[in-house]
């Protein structure tokens, strides 16, 4: 069992998941949190099933019985006493007070039609009652501030943003395979990647790559579905001969395409912050994102931002980045000063301030 001493307890539920955004984001700022100076041993708490993923340097801990939102809700408050619970993936237990839930983005409210109707229903109901209930309230930029607090209604003062990091893939090292297995050892290739959620824009890309008509270059999508969250998502399995959707891949092969993509699309019509065009920029990759939601705020002057509704205006700025080297040249310079400032450390950091300044006010 954890120390009887240890203030905080983390939810370690993400650790029985695929790591896609949500899962990433727990993992690494738990990582960076064990490493700040005094921090001590991290402990995160896990249901009691074989196949969790290992969270390094950290204090893991089965409890309990059961698994998924049952565990989290029922089991995981029931066994955590009073340690206060940190939850960093996007769920808590709506049955325990005074916990801290980081909360990634409004999405559940402003895009309802890209959810499952149960989903959706779920997590509206939770964010509601965790943003009254929740002694510490946190969100990964202001865009995502706003529209939290505007749909909870809770002043947005009550909820504190702390940026999200970028440098996950430094320590890893590039594996060159996947562009053997995908045939792109000596082609230019577009790079998109993202979960197939609707609002990632995926028909969108599809129809500005058809526009190009150009069969030199190749379109690389890496993704997953997830339609238990998101209902249906097109497929773009055999759209095309140079268009490859390769599905999930290792960090080792993501990296590995982010350093030979020609540039990387992200034209999202919502997103609460937006890791993967830091993840392009800090590997030398230009990005041309959306201008909307959190993306700005996050890419600042270092993306080509197109209209995310206009499969016309993606296409033309996909064309500015194949046929303008000095374009192409300018971008990934500001794109790697840029993505240096996102790191988990300075992210861990803050979430340490906020969380004891709201230690401190109870």
């Amino acid at each position: 069992m954890y120390p009887a001493t240890q203030t905080f307890i983390y939810n370690g539920r993400f650790a029985t998941q695929k790591t896609t955004g949500v899962q990433r984001v727990a993992r690494e700022l738990i990582v960076a949190l064990g490493r700040l100076p005094n921090s001590g041993k991290v402990t995160v708490v896990v249901p009691p099933q074989p196949g969790l993923l290992s969270v390094d340097g950290t204090n893991t801990v089965k409890i309990g019985f059961g698994k998924g939102v049952f565990w989290e809700q029922l089991v995981l408050p029931l066994f955590a006493g009073r340690h206060r619970i940190v939850n960093l993936s996007n769920s808590a237990s709506i049955f325990r007070l005074n916990q801290v839930i980081y909360m990634h983005d409004a999405a559940v409210f402003d895009t309802p039609a890209h959810f499952s109707w149960r989903f959706r229903a779920w997590y509206r109901v939770m964010f509601w009652i965790l943003a009254r209930t929740s002694s510490c309230v946190v969100t990964n930029s202001d865009f995502s501030r706003r529209r939290l607090a505007h749909h909870c209604g809770v002043p947005t003062g009550r909820i504190s943003v702390v940026p999200l990091g970028a440098d996950h893939l430094d320590a890893i090292v590039a594996d060159t395979s996947v562009l053997h297995e995908h045939g792109l050892e000596s082609k230019r290739f577009v790079l998109a990647v993202s979960s197939m959620n609707p609002t990632k824009n995926f028909g969108r890309i599809l129809e500005a790559f058809r526009q190009l008509n150009d069969p030199s270059i190749d379109l690389v999508i890496v993704g997953m579905k997830n339609t238990s969250v998101f209902g249906d998502v097109q497929d773009v399995q055999d759209a095309a001969p140079n268009i490859k959707a390769v599905g999930y891949v290792s960090d080792e092969k993501l990296k590995a395409l982010y350093q030979h993509a020609h540039c990387f699309v992200y034209p999202s019509i919502y997103e609460g912050f937006g890791i993967p065009p830091l993840e392009a920029m800090r590997n030398g990759c230009p990005v041309i994102v959306g201008r909307s939601s959190a993306l700005p705020e996050t890419c600042a002057d270092a993306a080509l931002y197109c209209d995310p509704f206009s499969s016309e205006d993606i296409a033309d700025k996909l064309r500015e980045l194949l046929r303008l080297p000095d374009l192409r040249a300018t971008l990934i310079e500001r794109g790697r000063l840029h993505a240096a400032k996102y790191r988990w450390g300075a992210s861990a950091e803050k979430l340490a301030q906020v969380i004891d300044r709201s230690r401190r006010a109870t």
